[in-house]
């Protein structure tokens, strides 16, 4: 129905109903979206940037327009100007705002005093409308109009339970359901409300009801106000995020919703985007707790449920206990007896080896198959034990929150042990982002939220977070590669010739000219080609790491890099030096414990031009031998877990061309530096016969077979003792 004449706008539609216009006409006036113009220009890039100029006419048929405002709002605007024809900005110019309660996160509504427009003989009337959720507002109405002209009913309980069910009804369906409810003054009575507001305000008395638990309303009625009608909103997630939360969820990360929507709201969008999934919520049970006082006892008793009907367990809640570990905040403790110089002394020593940002080792709570919904309401009485109880859900649901509730949730997780990432965009929503491990605010939101927030989402969108989880989950999966590519053959392989030499009286097997060109050539482009690796399949099927255990370079690694692939790839280059050495006549009884006697004692039939010149062939194969170890140690460690055929970086998804060209770069090398002769008689190197370098390929490929099974042994057993300790 077409409601407002745009050449006088006024209600002039005699077959809608009064409520439908009321409710219509409340919608304009108590809503805080404003239409902006939008001027267009080039940017350097030549792409449009809008730019909001909020001084030019409305009338101006050249600019686009932008509604500006809360989300609902702005939907509200939408569905007056467009579904109903009604220029909003015409109507709130001819009915002017004179007083207004803002909406915020604890009241739950906002109130607006408009003066409506009258003919010259009628008494100027207020219109005060208060919209906000249903079950914060309804008990503030004693009537409520019907479709029939000006009729109002008083309410009832029995009509409070049939809008009730109605939000119920609504909520399922995933909708957000907004109540409108009106006061109608005249101008004279509202001058002596606010004269009354006035005076209390300037000679305030120390009564209860001036305390701060009393709202203050800016001389605006509480009640006796006349509902008016409903809105549904909806408010669709991004096709993306329901896929989002199932990767988050098969990363062993827990996705729980914290929002002030009403709690059958929440639930039809928390199954919507999977936070609640058939398998776990739906099939299983959705848990939640209801408080009841019992006055002859004088305890406060919680009733565990499932599916509403089914009693889990009852408690008797007891004494509240508040975490004060806020991140910033010291918390303030009763004065201890200092300890002892020598124990203040060692602290201190330790203040500078301990990491600042290290958590302690909590244990995590066992999780349960089950999925819960909490309200705000209720968080107030829960102790120590509900909210392990609660926290200890696979699938979690908070509705109804406030900021401050949003706050205690995110200390609630940490103090179990979780590392919490908290995502906001509202100013209410800073606490809870600087007290989280990670604060992910969004590009839209405030600058309040921006500055307490630790990463901001240019996209604002959730699945990004999932996307910057798997990628560094990458960086450090290609960082451990480096590392584990780079210890056996950079440190272990090198320093153990040197070790050899000193300790076991040998020839030196690797020259430090052949040492350097290994870890500045060979080492070094290989190591550069392992950091563009690819993502393994099961990258996303992990658990996350565990803050206070896990590091880039542990045990684990340690254990493979030096124990493992060093100890094989020394051996195996030993094994081609000493060979040569044998070949030439020379036993290895005539090598160890020599020192600078090597040749003399005992006698060797060669001179010393000969040893030398056979030194610096084995010193040649010792490095050819090397950097073909270190190419099969190179494509063993391009997976943790996966097989290197599923993971092969030639062609598919996984490709990674940058392998080949680190093989060719440094096959490439070791040609240059032992067949050019300039590079033999400057560096003292000599070419290799082939014959010695052999048992170099058979030992890679031994590595590489034995680092398969390693492999395949560990997927097939995830619990077992190889795969606790491999890295």
């Amino acid at each position: 129905h077409r409601l407002i004449d745009r050449k006088r706008p006024s209600l002039t539609a005699t077959d809608v109903p009064s409520a439908m216009k009321d409710l219509i006409l409340g919608a304009c006036l108590c809503n805080n979206a404003t239409k902006q113009s939008c001027i267009t220009h080039n940017n350097d890039n030549g792409v449009n940037n809008p730019v909001l100029d909020t001084s030019v006419d409305d009338q101006t048929p050249a600019k686009e327009t932008q509604i500006i405002g809360d989300a609902a709002d702005v939907a509200m605007y939408h569905m007056c100007n467009e579904k109903c024809s009604i220029n909003i900005e015409q109507v709130k110019k001819v009915n002017p705002r004179i007083n207004s309660v803002p909406f915020n996160s604890k009241n739950k509504f906002m109130i607006t005093a408009n003066l409506l427009e009258h003919k010259s003989n009628d008494e100027e009337m207020v219109l005060i409308t208060l919209k906000g959720a249903p079950d914060f507002i309804l008990s503030r109405c004693s009537t409520y109009k019907t479709d029939c002209d000006e009729d109002t009913l008083p309410m009832t309980d029995e009509f409070r339970t049939i809008l009730q069910q109605r939000q119920e009804t609504l909520g399922e369906s995933g909708y957000r359901v907004i109540a409108m409810i009106q006061q109608k003054l005249t101008k004279r009575r509202y001058d002596a409300m606010m004269e009354s507001y006035r005076a209390g305000k300037s000679h305030p008395q120390s009564t209860e009801e001036s305390s701060s638990s009393v709202l203050d309303l800016n001389g605006l009625p509480a009640d006796n106000y006349c509902f008016i009608g409903m809105f549904a909103l909806l408010d669709p997630a991004r096709l993306e995020v329901p896929e989002a939360v199932l990767k988050a969820r098969h990363a062993h990360i827990r996705v729980a919703m914290v929002t002030g929507d009403h709690p059958t709201t929440a639930a039809a969008i928390a199954k919507k985007v999977n936070i609640f999934t058939k398998e776990v919520s739906i099939d299983g049970g959705i848990d939640k707790f209801k408080i009841e006082y019992n006055s002859e006892t004088q305890e406060t008793v919680a009733h565990f449920l499932r599916n509403t009907h089914t009693l889990l367990e009852r408690h008797i809640v007891e004494d509240l206990t508040t975490p004060t570990n806020i991140k910033g905040i010291k918390s303030v403790s009763n004065p201890r007896k200092k300890s002892n110089i020598f124990k203040r002394l060692w602290n201190g020593f330790l203040y500078y080896l301990r990491d600042p940002n290290q958590v302690k080792s909590v244990k995590k709570l066992d999780i349960i198959p089950y999925g819960v919904i909490v309200t705000g309401s209720d968080m107030h009485s829960m102790d120590e034990h509900m909210w392990d109880w609660v926290l200890s859900h696979r699938e979690i649901v908070f509705a109804r929150t406030s900021p401050e509730q949003k706050l205690q949730i995110v200390m609630a997780f940490s103090k179990r042990g979780e590392v919490v990432a908290v995502t906001g965009d509202g100013t209410n929503d800073a606490p809870a982002l600087k007290q989280a491990d990670l604060g992910v605010a969004m590009a839209a939101g405030t600058e309040v939220a921006k500055e307490a927030g630790d990463l901001i989402l240019l996209d604002n969108n959730f699945s990004s977070i999932i996307s910057a989880i798997e990628m560094g989950r990458l960086l450090s999966d290609n960082l451990k590669k480096v590392a584990i590519y780079l210890l056996p053959g950079g440190t272990w392989s090198e320093v153990i010739p040197v070790l050899v030499s000193t300790w076991m009286g040998i020839p030196l097997s690797l020259s430090l000219f052949l040492g350097v060109v290994f870890c500045m050539f060979n080492d070094i482009v290989n190591s550069l080609a392992m950091v563009s690796e690819k993502a393994e399949q099961d990258i996303m099927s992990r658990p996350p790491a565990i803050r206070h255990k896990t590091h880039l370079i542990d045990w684990k690694l340690l254990v493979h890099a030096y124990l493992i692939m060093g100890n094989i790839e020394c051996f195996t280059a030993f094994f081609c030096f000493f060979w040569y050495y044998a070949s030439e006549g020379i036993p290895v009884s005539s090598i160890f414990f020599t020192y600078a006697s090597f040749g003399t004692n005992p006698p060797i039939d060669k001179s010393a031009d000969e040893l030398n010149s056979i030194l610096q062939t084995g010193q040649s194969i010792y490095y050819v031998s090397l950097c073909i170890m270190q190419m099969f140690n190179l494509i063993s460690t391009r997976t943790r877990y996966v097989s290197f055929f599923k993971h092969n970086p030639f062609f598919g998804k996984t490709r990674n061309l940058t392998i080949c060209i680190g093989v060719v770069f440094s096959t490439s090398v070791g040609l240059l530096i032992t067949l050019v002769p300039w590079f033999n008689s400057v560096f003292k190197t000599k070419p290799v016969p082939v014959k010695y370098i052999c048992p170099a390929l058979g030992f890679g490929v031994g590595l590489f077979v034995f680092d398969e099974v390693r492999k395949f042994l560990v997927r097939r057993y995830p619990k077992s003792f190889l795969a606790k300790i491999a890295w």
